[in-house]
């Protein structure tokens, strides 16, 4: 059996056991329903099942167990970290790609320009053995180009997009860049000294990839419509996110972040299912976009 069927088999059971304990059977009646795991013979014997638990354990940090009263299994600790996780996400999405090109035609995809990620490799190697690069940077706000020479630090995910985090040398500011807005990168053989700056401690309290302003880290209180605040609930707009009230008249969740513009943008963007509840300053700044986007309909 290959390598794909294994960590493809390996997915589907843990997919499964986040849904529900399930038996052995249970696991293999799953599988024997979707016509593309069949195709790809990925039903297996007792023994493989048992197998595939402790490669799993090993592999991806998840411990699946048996309760024996039931004999069905359960994920008994799931610390499975963001990386794995993501490629985990990443691979059923390859595997969908493959299923509509063979099934039909029913996988829809938002348009959209290139994220730039064929630079993730190099820049991560780059970063890694500390060798300058080079390119061209193409400015969101206006049709410009600059040559930038960077000593890269980190890379970012932020809403969809992928940036660079890099010290410029021409002044030895630390800056991020849209990776779809790099064009002939070029990694060179300059050397520079590790650079002191965490990157994780210095973005955990940010929204997106605003970083480096006044802004101090603040509770925020946001309320939200219940069928808004569900959304959110399921898919939370920062890690601090915390349920506070659940009714029939409003979700509240509670934040420590830093009120950026960014986040501002991402408040505004729920239109009148969100009202700011604290603290005073932010509710002020809501108020002003506000009465600035009325402005723009008089």
């Amino acid at each position: 059996m290959s390598v794909r069927q294994t960590i493809k088999r390996h997915y589907k059971i843990i997919s499964l056991l986040r849904l529900r304990p399930m038996s052995y059977e249970d696991v293999q009646d799953e599988m024997a329903i979707d016509r593309d795991y069949i195709e790809e013979k990925l039903l297996t014997s007792q023994r493989t099942f048992q197998r595939d638990l402790e490669d799993i354990e090993s592999i991806h940090n998840i411990v699946i167990k048996c309760n024996r009263s039931t004999n069905k299994y359960y994920i008994n600790e799931d610390v499975e970290e963001t990386h794995s996780q993501r490629l985990r996400e990443n691979f059923d999405l390859l595997n969908a790609i493959r299923l509509s090109k063979s099934f039909g035609n029913q996988l829809i995809f938002e348009e959209r320009k290139p994220l730039g990620t064929h630079h993730l490799a190099g820049l991560l190697h780059a970063s890694q053995n500390f060798l300058e690069v080079e390119f061209e940077y193409y400015k969101f706000w206006d049709t410009s180009i600059s040559n930038r020479k960077v000593k890269p630090i980190a890379l970012k995910e932020a809403r969809n997009r992928w940036y660079l985090i890099a010290e410029d040398t021409k002044d030895d500011i630390i800056k991020n860049f849209s990776l779809d807005r790099i064009k002939n990168l070029e990694i060179t053989k300059d050397k520079f000294k590790p650079i002191e700056y965490q990157a994780y401690e210095k973005f955990k309290d940010s929204f997106g990839i605003i970083n480096g302003t006044d802004e101090e880290p603040v509770k925020v209180i946001l309320s939200f419509t219940p069928r808004e605040g569900r959304y959110v609930e399921s898919l939370p707009l920062h890690h601090s996110q915390q349920l506070i009230v659940s009714n029939d008249d409003e979700i509240r969740f509670s934040y420590f972040i830093r009120p950026t513009y960014d986040f501002r943008m991402e408040i505004l963007s729920y239109g009148d299912q969100i009202k700011v509840v604290e603290p005073e300053s932010l509710k002020s700044e809501i108020k002003k976009e506000l009465k600035r986007c009325i402005g723009n309909y008089e």
